[in-house]
């Protein structure tokens, strides 16, 4: 999400200072990744156990797991057995299944199951209204600054400082990263698939139908990628960069919450059409196999 107007080949300080920019503002949105569609769903995913609805009132909330008793893990349950019940009676079945596994093990299968259902459901989500979108990005901000008032390791940049640039193209490698964060991540999880839930079921009855993403969406993104450069923890950083000094005392002395969530924040003034029509094209790619935040540049 940045540029060199000089063109070239970047000095390795800058880069690595660009690089540990990039990094914490995509760490400190990792809640975001709580949540994506997978490229390879098992068989009895969501998606494909779920074509057909029950009444509402027949529904009953799948069993949940004697450890995810989370008020955050209730209302995903609840609301699951409340817009899809179909879907909510494959969930209980697969963590009858899994019942003596453990609890990582157990939220996997939940999240994954969401997952599906979320791709089943993806033409419905990209047309939901913004005010779905407002909702998380609100509640994406106030658990970032909570994290950042109760002094969460994960917001103290010296944890990005060493980070291998390599960890954020191997999945499998971030998720070992991002194990500390477990706990508070997976309640984050349960809050933002509910409220992608509630989306569908609102587009389904109101749907919004949107065009392509414009120049002008661009140009709006382009102005809070500037912004976020303009961030008093940030400038020093690229300063320093730019001079060709060690960014490495720098990069820990910022707290990677405050600026989630001031990039959060940003993302909130953005004009509500071009939320939406952003937010689709996301939707869209994550149905076709997954969103790369590098097509984040393009904007």
């Amino acid at each position: 999400m940045t540029f060199d107007a000089r063109g070239g080949k970047p000095p390795a300080r800058r880069s690595n200072a660009v690089f540990a920019v990039t990094t914490i503002a995509v760490m400190s949105g990792a809640f975001f990744l709580a949540l994506n569609f997978p490229g390879t769903s098992r068989p009895g995913a969501a998606g494909q156990e779920a074509k057909t609805k029950t009444a509402a009132a027949d529904a009953r909330p799948a069993r949940v797991p004697a450890g995810l008793t989370s008020r955050p893990a209730k209302a995903y349950f609840e609301t699951l057995a409340r817009i899809d019940p179909g879907a909510s009676a494959s969930l209980d079945k697969r963590l009858a299944k899994a019942n003596r596994r453990p609890l990582a093990e157990q939220a996997e299968i939940v999240f994954d199951h969401a997952a599906g259902l979320l791709k089943h459901h993806a033409a419905d989500l990209a047309r939901a209204d913004t005010r779905h979108l407002d909702r998380i990005l609100v509640m994406t901000r106030d658990r970032l600054k909570s994290a950042s008032r109760s002094g969460n390791t994960w917001c103290l940049g010296s944890r990005y400082a060493d980070l291998d640039p390599s960890v954020l193209g191997d999945k499998a490698a971030l998720n070992q990263e991002l194990k500390m964060l477990e706990e508070p991540l997976r309640d984050y999880g349960f809050e933002l698939v509910t409220h992608l839930l509630v989306a569908i079921e609102d587009a389904e009855a109101h749907p919004v139908d949107r065009g392509a993403v414009t120049q002008a969406d661009k140009a709006a993104m382009q102005g809070v990628v500037m912004s976020m450069v303009s961030d008093p923890q940030v400038m020093p950083l690229l300063m320093a960069a730019q001079a060709g000094a060690d960014s490495r005392d720098l990069v820990s002395s910022l707290n990677a919450c405050d600026l989630g969530a001031t990039a959060v924040s940003a993302l909130k003034t953005l004009p509500q059409d071009t939320k939406g029509r952003v937010f689709a094209d996301l939707v869209h790619q994550m149905e076709r196999g997954g969103a790369d935040l590098t097509t984040l540049s393009q904007f």
